[in-house]
């Protein structure tokens, strides 16, 4: 059987099975979730950081989906960024399994091969997923919420084919006949550090990271899929554009009207309360959002 080796266990998120499942576990029990959640998400977006920074808010999208469509959780096609600039396709990776400190996560190869034999956007590539951490870092979470989760990953260009993507895997899976759910994984605005600063520095930094983040928000809550990639490239303001386009486009297909942002923060934020007295002001935005 083909396996994908992590490339971010003992990094992004612990790699012993024990802590792993332990972090998991207090990262979707911490998830809180607002009490008029709308009751049938059809997909969501999560951040892809490390778990001390947005594992909570990638914890929160995954527990809103299986509270409402716990069947719909498994199967799950997770659409993926493009941080080595390689991807070209909607690069499926269509069999075997994917390996996490808490143990093997199934492909489901019959959703997957809808993708593949759907054609145009779609094709089986495996090697495209081998160093791309923004899908892996979501598996163990999903393993803990739902243990017979099978996954579907896709790797998705930021480029206006991410549109067509989406489109394609709403028509590709409604042909199955039965409960999927899509995730994309991105985060938002890099700024500051070793990362380029137009806000300026310090607090203005800051302050100018959350306004661009807000202008990605916008759009993906008024689900313009088609306005992403061009809002990612001129603002720099999504570092998964393909992935949210993508999402957005197929949650469309499916039905879905709006989204929802249920927890937005940032890098800043998240290291200032854990330490206070920081004065680094590189900040990462991050959002968990569900799409209705």
């Amino acid at each position: 059987m083909d396996v994908r080796e992590p490339c971010r266990a003992g990094t992004f998120y612990d790699a012993s099975a024990s802590s792993c499942r332990r972090q998991a576990t207090t990262l979707i029990e911490s998830a809180d979730l607002p009490d008029n959640l709308d009751p049938s998400p059809l997909g969501g977006l999560v951040p892809h950081a490390g778990w001390v920074y947005s594992g909570r808010l990638a914890a929160g999208t995954f527990k809103a989906l299986a509270a409402a469509r716990p069947q719909a959780l498994k199967t799950i096609v997770l659409l993926g960024a493009d941080h080595t600039g390689t991807v070209r396709r909607g690069e499926v990776y269509d069999r075997g399994a994917w390996r996490t400190p808490l143990g093997l996560a199934e492909i489901d190869e019959e959703a997957a091969r809808a993708l593949v034999e759907f054609g145009g956007p779609f094709r089986a590539n495996q090697a495209a997923h081998d160093y791309e951490h923004s899908i892996e870092v979501q598996i163990p979470l999903l393993q803990v919420l739902c243990a017979e989760a099978k996954i579907v990953p896709v790797a998705v260009p930021p480029t206006e084919l991410a549109v067509e993507i989406g489109q394609g895997i709403g028509e590709a899976m409604e042909r199955l006949s039965r409960p999927f759910t899509v995730v994309g994984s991105t985060d938002l605005t890099h700024h500051g550090g070793h990362f380029p600063s137009p806000g300026g520095q310090g607090e203005q930094g800051v302050k100018y990271s959350v306004q661009n983040d807000r202008r990605m928000l916008d759009l993906i809550e008024a689900m313009k899929a088609e306005e992403v990639i061009a809002e990612a490239h001129r603002q720099q303001n999504a570092c998964g554009a393909g992935a949210i386009a993508a999402t957005i486009a197929a949650c469309k297909a499916m039905g879905a009207k709006v989204g929802r942002c249920l927890t937005y923060t940032n890098s800043y934020e998240v290291m200032k309360e854990l330490s206070p007295d920081m004065q680094d002001y590189t900040t990462v935005g991050y959002a968990s959002v569900i799409f209705t």
